[in-house]
């Protein structure tokens, strides 16, 4: 009887503790405490998966908790006195070891001074017995475009509660029990590591085109490689729209070291009817890391300026006006001489 009323009992601390956030209000109303254990959960936090990220990336950092929670020992409080007591006792020696029970695990990440941003707040981890390790928690990260490569700390915070000491009272026989618990609430910090792999990155340094509206011409971009690799066989490659267009819109930069540059020329063709601006035009570079895997980059934008059409020598891009032009100057020059010859002849 006494051993089926154990377990009644040990079942319904589990399910209160299993109840998350939902605590019951600590009792100190202690008559007889035969125990005091020492020990308690401990927590250990992990990332679950690949720790690695490239910059820029917005991805998941996945947490997992488990507890390696453990009773260090057991103080004797009071003495029992007689069979009611001595069976009190044992009730309460095995409910002891609920200390190693973690409830309502809430679990928060922070990216304090480094440059990632965390999108998810905290989570509920629920209920760690001894040994149990936490479903993975999904937190949205995002890893800045302009972070360097290397190792970075974040911090995992938790808090939960224990139960920290336990009471028994009452009649064991005729089954009149009270049970006084006393749970600590706790706050704690643990640290994880991720990591920003090194990763070929691309900025352009210079532009220059001779761009006119109705026209063909040729675009120069130089990029530069500002990341931490070589890009094998790096092409570049413009994504054109109105008013421009091109037939040869993909230039083959080579290898690329650390902080090389390569000069990419594309030929342009311009709408007659485009403006005179500066137009963004989006381009990518296609590499292959130190892997061998193949990766593209993320959108730089290069401006391509279309010029005013030139209005001086207009007339000569034309052979019907310079034509015209030349015969009328001409006649004018004819002109001139015979006015003047005429002249000479009446003095």
């Amino acid at each position: 009887m006494n051993r089926l009323l154990l377990m009644v009992v040990l079942i319904s601390i589990l399910l209160v503790q299993s109840s998350g956030e939902d605590m019951p209000p600590n009792k100190w109303t202690f008559n007889d405490d035969y125990f005091t254990a020492k020990g308690g959960p401990e927590m250990v936090v992990s990332i679950a998966g690949s720790p690695e990220y490239d910059r820029g990336e917005t991805s998941i950092i996945l947490v997992q908790v488990m507890n390696q929670g453990k009773i260090t020992g057991f103080k004797s409080e009071d003495e029992p006195a007689g069979s009611n007591e001595i069976a009190l006792s044992k009730i309460e020696h095995q409910l002891e070891y609920g200390i190693t029970a973690a409830a309502g695990v809430v679990v928060s990440l922070s990216a304090d001074d480094i440059p990632v941003d965390i999108k998810t707040t905290p989570q509920s981890g629920g209920a760690l017995v001894a040994g149990q390790v936490s479903m993975p928690l999904a937190f949205d990260i995002k890893v800045w475009d302009s972070a360097p490569a290397g190792k970075y700390v974040m911090k995992v915070d938790l808090t939960y509660q224990y139960q920290k000491d336990v009471q028994v009272d009452g009649n064991v026989s005729n089954n009149q029990l009270d049970y006084n618990m006393l749970y600590q609430h706790v706050n704690e910090t643990h640290e994880i590591v991720i990591i920003v792999r090194e990763q070929a990155d691309f900025e352009v340094t210079e532009v220059s085109g001779d761009l006119l509206p109705g026209k063909s011409g040729i675009l120069s971009v130089t990029f530069r490689n500002t990341g931490e690799e070589m890009a094998s066989r790096a092409t570049a490659r413009l994504r054109l729209s109105d008013p421009l267009s091109s037939t040869d819109h993909i230039a083959f930069l080579g290898d690329m070291e650390p902080g090389n540059e390569s000069l990419a020329l594309f030929t342009i063709d311009v709408d007659s009817d485009a403006t005179s601006k500066a137009y963004s035009v989006k381009a990518e570079i296609e590499y292959e890391d130190e892997e061998g895997q193949t990766r593209i980059s993320d959108v730089i934008y290069v401006p391509a300026r279309v010029s005013e059409p030139e209005e001086t020598g207009g007339i000569f891009d034309n052979p019907l006006l310079l034509g015209a032009g030349l015969v009328i100057i001409a006649a004018l020059v004819i002109m001139y001489l015979k006015q003047r010859k005429g002249g000479n002849s009446s003095e």
